[in-house]
Formats: C-alpha cells, sequence, structure tokens
C-alpha cells in the first residue's frame, strides 16, 4: 500500500465515524423526544389528549392515519413536532369532526371532538302519563335563556373574571355557569356569548388572540331565534342550543374551524338535559327524550 492509499483509508475511516457519531446523536437526539425546529433549533416533542363523547374513532392526524391507543377514556397521540396541525376524527353514521390547532413544544394539547348520529339521536317518547312526563315539561319551561337586562350596559374595565361575574349576577337573568364554574353563558341580541369567570384558572387560548384575552367570547350568531340553551354534559368547552327545528351542538373554540352539528331535527323542539346526560325534548304535544 503507498502512502497515498494509506492517507485515503485514514480519511475514509475518520469520515466514516463522523458518520455514525452524527447517526448516533440523531438517533438519542430522536429517542429523547426533540426534533429540529425551523431553523434547525432543537425542541421537544408536544402531544395531543383527544376526547370525545364516541369510542371507535377513526383518526387522521395531517393526513395520516393515527391509531392512538385509547388510555383511560382518551385517545393520546405522542411524538408530534411542535407547530400547526390539523385533526380529522370520524366513525361510520356520525357527522365528522375536523380542527387545525398549535402543539406547542413539551405540552400536551387536550381537544374535544364531538360526534352526533348523521341522523340524529335515537329517540324515546315519553308517556304522557306518567310522572317522568310531568317532570321533563316543567324542566324544559324552566330551562329559559338567559338575556340580559333591558339597558343593562356592560363596563368597559371589568377585567377580571370575579368582576365579570359580579356584573353577570345583577344583569343576566337565569345566568348558565358550568359545573366547574369557569365558563358562564348569556344571549344578548340573538348571539351566545361565554364569559371567562374564573378568578382561579388562567382563560383558555381561544379567548385570547395575539397575547391578549378577552373575557367575553361570541359562539354563534344566528338568523333563527335561539329559544333555549345549556352546556353539554358538564363540559365548559361545548354548548347545546335550539333555534328554529334543530338542536346543535357547538364547540365554544373559534379558532381553526368551530365544529357545529346538529343533535335532533323535529317542528319545534325545546329542550332540558338532565345531570345525568339525558336529553329531553319537547316538540309539538310530545316529549322525547335520548341519551346524549
Amino acid at each position: 500500500m503507498t502512502i497515498k492509499d494509506d492517507k485515503f483509508t485514514k480519511v475514509y475511516l475518520i469520515i466514516w465515524g463522523a458518520l455514525l457519531f452524527v447517526a448516533f446523536v440523531a438517533l438519542l437526539f430522536y429517542q429523547f423526544g426533540f426534533r429540529l425546529a425551523d431553523g434547525f433549533e432543537p425542541v421537544r416533542v408536544g402531544s395531543v389528549e383527544l376526547l370525545s363523547n364516541e369510542d371507535g374513532l377513526q383518526i387522521i392526524l395531517d393526513n395520516r392515519d393515527k391509531r392512538a391507543p385509547l388510555e383511560g377514556g382518551a385517545y393520546y397521540i405522542r411524538e408530534i413536532s411542535p407547530g400547526l396541525h390539523s385533526l380529522l376524527v370520524f366513525k361510520d353514521g356520525f357527522w365528522p369532526w375536523v380542527k387545525t390547532f398549535y402543539v406547542k413544544s413539551n405540552s400536551v394539547e387536550s381537544v374535544f371532538a364531538f360526534l352526533f348520529p348523521v341522523n340524529g339521536l335515537e329517540t324515546e317518547l315519553v308517556d304522557r302519563a306518567s310522572a317522568e312526563y310531568a317532570a321533563a315539561l316543567l324542566s324544559i319551561k324552566g330551562n329559559v335563556i338567559p338575556k340580559v337586562k333591558p339597558d343593562s350596559l356592560l363596563p368597559e374595565d371589568l377585567k377580571d373574571g370575579a368582576s365579570y361575574m359580579a356584573w353577570l349576577s345583577l344583569n343576566v337573568q337565569d345566568l348558565k355557569v358550568s359545573a366547574d364554574g369557569s365558563t358562564a353563558l348569556f344571549v344578548q341580541d340573538n348571539i351566545i356569548y361565554a364569559v371567562w369567570i374564573s378568578d382561579t384558572e388562567p382563560a383558555p387560548h381561544y379567548f385570547c388572540e395575539e397575547d391578549q384575552c378577552r373575557l367575553k367570547l361570541p359562539v354563534t350568531a344566528l338568523a333563527g331565534e335561539i329559544k333555549n340553551l345549556d352546556f353539554y354534559k358538564g363540559r365548559r368547552d361545548v354548548l347545546l342550543f335550539a333555534s328554529g327545528s334543530v338542536i346543535y351542538a357547538i364547540e365554544v373554540n373559534p379558532i381553526g374551524n368551530q365544529n357545529f352539528q346538529p343533535v335532533y331535527k323535529g317542528t319545534d323542539p325545546y329542550f332540558y338535559e338532565s345531570p345525568d346526560g339525558v336529553i329531553y325534548v319537547k316538540d309539538g304535544d310530545f316529549v322525547f327524550k335520548a341519551d346524549l
């Protein structure tokens, strides 16, 4: 072997050793949950906690099928690079749920995907001679819209949940408050508003825009009159409301596609949701019930 060949072999071995070292470091980098962001900056991955009212879901993340495990009632999608992602959740016979959201480094993004049957909830007729019928009618009549009193002006200087709640208590009749006490609902000019009233927990990201948070968030505005509403099954981020001939579900979060699905279609429905998740619907002279 000539001196020239010997030098070439040494250089080859050095390059090969360097490549192996880089590959080893990259493997460790990946296994410890790091990815390269824009500008080749190393960042830790995030994850998604997916909750739903249905099981047996098909989950598509960024146009790729994800077989996420169901753990403790939630689906977990792990090792997601920080940034903007799209999520499609669907099941045969149900309306699909679609969302675009931002995953932060080393954090868990929690989302709730509600899916309702395309043909509406499977209902059962309540016997008009039963005590259940009488109790349901009374509860439905009591589920009235939380409206701002006439001539009540919302002050501009309400900066926290406690002061907002104090104003709402005085100026909104039949105020709706979520089970955890963090969010309130009222209707003004046929627009549903969600208000963050917690003084112990920061407002969710969808109440905030460009690092500025507002406590009052418009959820939806419809041409048809809103007849009654409530939070869905104790949640603070999903609502049920009746308008026209339909009862709808809608999420509070308007960012990245605000999901909106019909739950019940009839003639002139009004509803009441019981604490155990049963919805009673008065439609004409009949009362129906269904499990949500």
